[in-house]
């Protein structure tokens, strides 16, 4: 796990005037004229101020100083400024989940847990011992240390900002257990600290099948759970009132902040993709705890998933940890009972405590907290659409021999499919991993480009040629390709603008650039993407960032394609139509592009061949001929002609020309069909002959020819004739 980890280097401060020169090209296709000549006005003058070098070389000196440190100048920052700080609800706008494969044994809903939570904390023990081996990208190794927040770790709730808490390891192996809104605990361990008497997966089943009886007796404890949903604000004024109702709460609470993870024994079976998705996403609000590291949630159908807190960590951990849980669940026997007497379950259970009832008790204030955080939690469930949206055309593996992205190809179809549902583009977010470097999260890869506007434009142009379409749309994916390369390389533009701002003392002025609307404008992301493609989910989203934008998370497959689109109820079913529909439109364009490129690539080939030029020509001089004389046909060639019959053909046509005249065929097909191709020449030259010998023969004045056409046209033709014959004299 620590293979290569001190050699890692630091996150980099972009050369300013780089910086400032892409983040003019990103917003010329979201500026008009004067916006932009602004926009321009602006940047020159932080450069030529003297405000951007300084506010520059005073970040590239925090950078030295945390790279001493062993950190990244970003690290410090980013968890304030991108997550605790914010004070929308963490449920809705921040966690992230995935869906789960369904286990084709299925198995019961205690079963899955308990196998489940057993590799989880397998897991965990990799991490604990450092022999997980590090997330690596050709060879070389990804920073890991994420991974410290992925087990015992819990947001805490606060004002004006939250924190985050982790607790150690060694001392916290219990896992905090939530069904039908009553939270309960159980340690994983036989001998405290002894990580060698882990619990069997069987002995866990047990202790899960205790908590679902546990939890149909009827109680009054509130269900504290739903005090997680809401606005962070109002989260840290519940958490005093759920402390201030009862002095045991408090004690209660910090058994599920330091636990392992929360596993969330769900009493609903979702059935359909929106189901499922929203079971994960949100569920009832009360039988989770969304400011754990992560949930794991398992339904009584079976079905399973986990939800994510992402202010410590982005998905790649815990995608990575759903991997592991998925992959070797399916290795696995699931636990059972089946076989065990009595006596023997009786043993096996009593060796075991009892699960711990979390009893919160509750005070008419915290009655009415939970009350508020209900009509909260069903007013924004309300008020958002998520549309699961499954593309079974094609996926990756079509895409490929389009050589292009795959990724680029699917964000320059969110472009077009944006445009045509909203008639203009918005500044677009992609992640990028920027873990290559020490203490890495993120930069922002912007998908909407000069080209990408270019592209969209052009796809709905009906003048527009089939190769102007594709060439513009290769340009727009060759562009988010490179784009998306600078922002893992650390050399994309929003996180050196955010620490050019951060860096700002509040008694300076600020810059011009950063106080226009403009710069708000393009860095506000309406549609807000990323992607995680692993054929393990078969469900991934998030909420929108922005009230008026979309949450676009999607998966790209070898076959097919997963979007899931969330909003406030902006038309995510349509916008996700508009996506399949721009697919569609793209994969007919490219395999219509190729077949033009085809046949031109092989015009091409045949100018440069002499055996073809040569055959190429006969052919047209033939085909010229034989137009020129099927337009005298009227004259009866035929009955005017010798009656010697005409017995010479042309030569049998050579192999070149058999190539031309069986267009798309191979030499070798052309050659095989070469007795049909000579009848074929000898009948039409046979005819074409005698036409051509009759029409010369008129016009010689062949004395057999003119007695021929006299008898046919009588004393007019004779009349005719002498006359003209008198005028020549």
């Amino acid at each position: 796990m620590d293979k290569g980890q001190d050699e890692l280097p630091s996150l980099p401060v972009p050369p300013l005037d780089q910086t400032l020169t892409r983040y003019l090209e990103s917003i010329r296709p979201l500026t008009t004229d004067e916006e932009y000549d602004r926009m321009v006005k602006a940047v020159n003058e932080f450069k030529e101020s003297g405000q951007g070098p300084a506010l520059d070389q005073r970040l590239r000196d925090r950078a030295a100083d945390c790279e001493r440190r062993g950190t990244s100048w970003l690290a410090e920052w980013w968890d304030d400024w991108a997550y605790f700080s914010h004070r929308d609800a963490s449920t809705f706008f921040v966690n992230y989940y995935f869906g789960f494969q369904d286990d084709p044994r299925m198995p019961t809903q205690t079963a899955r847990a308990a196998l489940l939570v057993s590799l989880a904390l397998e897991f965990r023990q990799l991490i604990a011992t450092r022999t997980l081996t590090p997330d690596m990208a050709r060879n070389s190794p990804f920073c890991m240390n994420m991974y410290r927040y992925l087990f015992n770790y819990s947001r805490i709730a606060g004002s004006p900002v939250d924190t985050a808490v982790g607790f150690p390891t060694e001392t916290n192996n219990h896992i905090c257990v939530v069904r039908k809104g009553k939270f309960y605990i159980f340690e994983t361990q036989h001998l405290p600290n002894k990580p060698s008497s882990v619990l069997s997966p069987r002995e866990i089943m047990i202790q899960l099948e205790r908590i679902k009886k546990m939890a149909d007796e009827k109680s009054s404890v509130p269900p504290v759970g739903i005090l997680s949903t809401g606005q962070r604000d109002q989260v840290a004024k519940d958490r005093v009132t759920l402390f201030e109702a009862h002095v045991s709460n408090k004690a209660h609470m910090a058994k599920i902040e330091t636990s392992m993870f929360v596993l969330c024994l769900d009493s609903t079976s979702p059935s359909t993709s929106e189901e499922f998705s929203r079971a994960c996403w949100h569920g009832d609000g009360a039988s989770r705890w969304f400011d754990k590291c992560f949930q794991l949630i398992v339904f009584e159908n079976g079905r399973a998933g986990m939800n994510g807190e992402h202010s410590k960590m982005d998905a790649t951990p815990t995608s990575r940890l759903c991997r592991y849980l998925i992959d070797e669940a399916q290795a696995r026997a699931l636990p059972d009972f089946r076989g065990l007497n009595a006596e023997d379950l009786y043993e096996c259970a009593s060796v075991l405590d009892k699960p711990e009832f979390l009893n919160f008790v509750t005070s008419a204030a915290l009655d009415k907290a939970v009350a508020n955080a209900y009509e909260y939690f069903n007013a924004t469930v309300d008020a958002h659409e998520m549309i699961p949206t499954e593309f079974k055309s094609y996926g990756k593996g079509l895409i490929k021999t389009f050589k292009m992205s795959p990724d680029a190809y699917v964000q320059m179809a969110l472009q077009l499919a944006y445009y045509r549902k909203h008639k203009e583009l918005v500044a677009t977010y992609e992640s990028a991993a920027t873990r290559k470097y020490r203490h890495g999260r993120t930069e922002t890869a912007r998908s909407c480009s000069i080209e990408s506007k270019a592209f969209c434009h052009i796809m709905d142009d009906p003048e527009a040629s089939v190769k102007a379409k594709a060439a513009a749309c290769r340009a727009a994916v060759a562009r988010h390709a490179k784009y998306t390369a600078w922002a893992v390389d650390g050399q994309a533009v929003d996180r050196h603008l955010l620490g050019l701002r951060l860096i700002r003392s509040p008694e300076e002025q600020v810059p011009a650039l950063f106080a226009d609307p403009v710069f708000a404008r393009t860095c506000r992301w309406r549609l807000s993407t990323s992607q995680i493609s692993d054929d393990c989910f078969i469900a991934y989203g998030w909420g929108e960032v922005v009230p008026d934008g979309y949450g676009c998370a999607y998966m790209v497959k070898e076959t097919e394609l997963y979007f899931c689109i969330t909003s406030l109820k902006l038309g995510s079913k349509q916008f996700g139509e508009h996506i399949a529909d721009a697919l569609e439109d793209m994969r007919d364009m490219f395999e219509e592009a190729r077949k033009i490129e085809k046949a031109e690539a092989e015009k091409a080939a045949q100018k440069h061949d002499p055996v073809l030029r040569t055959a190429l020509a006969r052919n047209a001089m033939a085909m010229a001929q034989e137009k020129y004389l099927s337009g005298i046909e009227e004259i009866a060639f035929d009955d005017l002609s010798s009656p010697r019959p005409a017995h010479r053909t042309l030569p049998t046509t050579s192999s070149s020309d058999k190539l031309v005249e069986t267009t798309g065929r191979s030499r070798s097909d052309s050659v095989s069909s070469s007795s049909s191709v000579t009848t074929t020449t000898t009948t039409t030259t046979t005819t074409t002959t005698t036409q051509g010998r009759t029409f010369m023969a008129i016009l010689m004045g062949e004395d057999g020819i003119i007695t021929r056409l006299r008898a046919r046209t009588g004393s007019k033709l004779n009349d005719t004739t002498t006359t003209e014959d008198q005028d020549d004299q």
